[in-house]
């Protein structure tokens, strides 16, 4: 019974919890009540107050608000949107986004004066005039639209306009929309018009954030047309949804000069089209879309989308998406990505991105950012940590290696890591040079980079005297392990050539040495070590006053003829 009424008292605090917090948080964030009083604070500080208190937050142009300038404010129990208007003088307009509230500079009113309107059997016809309301200057680039059918025009250089509406035997709400002026509606019935404030359609909404990366970005100043960058400049981010649209060309769709600022369900482009979005599948030549894609987009040549991309995006040429990526994706040529991806880029080309949680396949793989993932192609290029594995036939960089690189040359800033290949280069890791003698060759300069762990070795040599004159030069691998501060154990595996008075002979020496390092300070150690040495050559006789290594003593044959063993020493000093 206690553990039964114990459940039901949690059940019903619960519920308790909920019909208080629930009305708080459904309330529109302009509607919230806030109480402040401050005096001679940051405007920018003030803001951030607001969003403290009203539990939302702002979304601004921060070159349009003076955050420096000091300002009072004194609410009690007021709405947000009646603090904003104390507090901004009403030079901004208002407009709620999911829980933040944009706020867009619009010092100034204008008015919509009409000369005609007349309705026949499809359309309603309206003419009329944009001003300013204060001065009475007509306004040019104004956007005059209809909400519930989606037709929309721009006024000419004298403020002029002239838009036909479906009839549908409704009033008619015509909305006006310029940067840097207040929105005003205006509603038709029959020959009597209406001013309202209120929405006549309320699918539609706002996004937050940079809504004109696409019309900046190369692609976008091309295909797309001055018409549709003024919508996008007057209404920013105002969009609706709509289940479908067709497009011939951008500016050329079911949805006219507006389709900037639609989110379709369903997108065809015969050719190419320009939307606010696809929620659901986008199909053409070309797709230019301004704010996100969800789930499936097809292009013959190409997709270049200003927002984020969820789902599987394949493009003939390439794909290219300024923000963030999660999703496959698929091009011939590239993949371009400003933001994070976090899925699959494949493509012949290259792939590019910020940060990566996930894989890269194409000939050359870069990411700006850190990366949790694979990169394979012929050259992987990471700028920040990178925690995976790079596959490059030829090139492999990571800033700070944190996983395994396995390439012809494999370079590093830094590495906690695993290089494996011809050449292993860390700029701030494991870096020696060795002056050694061995049994075999008097004078031997070896360089050491990469990391205890594992080191590449490069190395020449010589004996001097005129009556046994060689030459070596080589590359190997090292490993070292400290035993005490002042105590080290190295391993390393080298092969060298041995020149021994003729070129056309392979003179080929393998070399393991395992001995011991003894660090005299931090940059200078004495190094002692036993070796055992495997030696190929098919020169069968020496050249005169050049060495012939196949008479030293203690060399033993093998079953092979062309090869020969023996144990050697090293004795050396190394530097840094």
């Amino acid at each position: 019974m206690q553990f039964k009424f114990a459940d039901q008292l949690k059940g019903w605090l619960f519920l308790l919890f909920t019909s208080i917090l629930i009305p708080v948080y459904s309330q529109p964030v302009l509607n919230r009540n806030i109480t402040m009083n401050v005096n001679g604070e940051r405007l920018g500080r003030v803001l951030r107050m607001m969003e403290e208190k009203g539990k939302f937050s702002f979304s601004y142009n921060s070159n349009l608000i003076p955050k420096d300038s000091l300002v009072n404010i004194h609410v009690a129990n007021q709405t947000v949107k009646d603090a904003l208007s104390k507090l901004l003088s009403n030079r901004f307009e208002y407009r709620e986004a999911e829980n933040f509230v944009i706020l867009r500079y619009a010092p100034s009113q204008l008015v919509l004066v009409t000369d005609k309107f007349y309705s026949e059997d499809q359309y309603c016809t309206i003419s009329g005039y944009i001003s300013n309301e204060h001065s009475g200057q007509k306004l040019d680039k104004a956007s005059v639209y209809c909400r519930r059918s989606l037709e929309s025009v721009i006024t000419d250089g004298g403020g002029y306009f002239e838009i036909k509406v479906k009839n549908e035997n409704q009033p008619v709400t015509l909305t006006v929309s310029k940067e840097n002026y207040k929105d005003t509606s205006i509603t038709f019935l029959s020959d009597i018009k209406v001013y309202d404030d209120k929405d006549e359609n309320n699918n539609f909404r706002y996004l937050t954030g940079d809504v004109s990366k696409l019309e900046n970005s190369g692609v976008g100043r091309l295909l797309i047309s001055s018409k549709q960058k003024i919508q996008t400049l007057n209404l920013g981010g105002l969009i609706t949804q709509a289940p479908f649209q067709a497009s011939l060309l951008p500016g050329l769709s079911t949805h006219g000069s507006l389709s900037g600022q639609v989110i379709n369900t369903i997108s065809l482009n015969l050719i190419g089209g320009y939307n606010a979005g696809v929620d659901g599948a986008e199909i053409g030549m070309f797709n230019l879309d301004k704010s996100d894609v969800k789930s499936f987009q097809l292009a013959v040549l190409f997709n270049t989308v200003g927002g984020s991309v969820r789902g599987i995006q394949i493009g003939g040429a390439f794909n290219q998406v300024l923000t963030n990526v999660s999703a496959f994706q698929l091009a011939a040529g590239f993949n371009s990505v400003h933001g994070d991806v976090s899925g699959v880029q494949l493509a012949i080309g290259f792939n590019e991105s910020n940060k990566l949680n996930g894989v890269q396949v194409a000939a050359l793989n870069s990411a700006s950012g850190n990366i949790s993932g694979i990169q394979t192609g012929v050259m992987n290029i990471a700028n920040k940590k990178f925690s995976g594995i790079q596959l490059g036939a030829l090139f492999n960089y990571a800033q700070n290696l944190r996983g395994m690189q396995f390439g012809l040359i494999n370079t590093s800033d830094s590495s906690s890591g695993v290089s494996l290949g011809l050449i292993n280069l860390v700029k701030n890791g494991y870096h020696k040079v060795v002056v050694n003698t061995t049994e075999t060759t008097d004078a031997n300069l070896l360089y050491k980079t990469g990391t205890p762990w594992l080191y590449n070795i490069f190395l020449a040599g010589a004996n001097l005297k005129s009556n046994n004159k060689q030459f070596a030069y080589g590359l190997g691998y090292g490993n070292e392990v400290s035993i005490f501060k002042f105590l080290a154990f190295n391993t390393e595996l080298t092969a060298r050539y041995l020149y021994q008075g003729n070129a056309r002979y392979a003179n080929i020496l393998y070399r393991l040495d395992a001995g011991l390092n003894i660090k005299l300070s931090k940059s200078f150690s004495i190094i002692v070590s036993p070796s055992l040495n495997f030696y190929y050559t098919d020169q069968k006789k020496p050249v005169g006053g050049y060495s012939y290594v196949l008479t030293e003593p203690n060399h033993h044959p093998t079953n092979n003829p062309y090869y020969t063993r023996w144990t050697g020493w090293t004795i050396g000093v190394s530097f840094f």
